[in-house]
């Protein structure tokens, strides 16, 4: 891969490695079969009251489609979340459902099917940290070198950070897909307490990554 598309691994010695809140800058981009990674991992989100993926969920599955699709349609799609209190089904359940649903209306039976053999749910995890524990076994029995990890913009350097702690050491490249789009949407809409919610989450969601960070550094000093 080009040196231009690389991204180092975060130092074990900086506790903030990535600007929270920035895009990312490095997609994989354009696509060719001989650096498409082995398959994407798309990270599940809240669903909403009818048990089907809300918008941000949705924002990252499509992406996560469109990115499969672009890999000439060869590699898996992983799909991360499990059940939250007071749900009926797992969050990765949910996106596979509304997903084929929607590539069905969208792309054909012929995509349809063809996705629905590369379908791997990992329903376990109710948060990024666990979902990165979960799914490394599964990318490791699939024997894969490269992922790409798709989740939305603002999410993507806590998610990038926590991945590539758990896939670096067993060698296992993790390449950041963001799917941007998702705060202009809620600001041009005018959304600003949801958009103030989601700071909010992610802002704490950093506190507890970063805690994590400072135990583990303790544990090795």
């Amino acid at each position: 891969m080009p040196k231009d598309n690389q991204v180092r691994p975060p130092s074990p010695f900086r506790l903030f490695p990535f600007p929270p809140f920035l895009p990312s800058r490095s997609p994989l981009s354009p696509f060719s079969p001989t650096r498409f990674p082995d398959g994407l991992i798309v990270l599940g989100a809240r669903l909403n009251p009818r048990e089907e993926p809300g918008r941000v969920a949705r924002v990252r599955l499509l992406h996560g489609l469109d990115l499969w699709r672009q890999g000439a349609s060869r590699g898996y799609v992983l799909l991360t979340g499990g059940i939250r209190p007071g749900c009926g089904r797992s969050e990765a359940r949910a996106m596979a459902d509304w997903g084929l649903a929607w590539v069905l209306e969208h792309w054909g039976a012929e995509v349809r099917e063809a996705l629905n053999s590369r379908l791997i749910l990992e329903e376990a995890s109710r948060s990024t940290l666990a979902s990165a524990r979960h799914t490394l076994p599964l990318v490791q029995a699939l024997g894969s070198r490269t992922v790409g990890l798709v989740t939305d913009a603002v999410h993507i350097h806590r998610a990038q950070l926590l991945f590539r702690r758990h896939f670096a050491p067993q060698g296992i490249e993790v390449h950041p897909l963001p799917a941007r789009g998702l705060v202009g949407h809620y600001w041009r809409n005018r959304r600003y307490l949801w958009l103030s919610r989601m700071m909010l989450r992610e802002g704490g969601a950093w506190i507890k990554a970063l805690g994590c960070l400072l135990r583990e550094r303790r544990r090795l000093e």
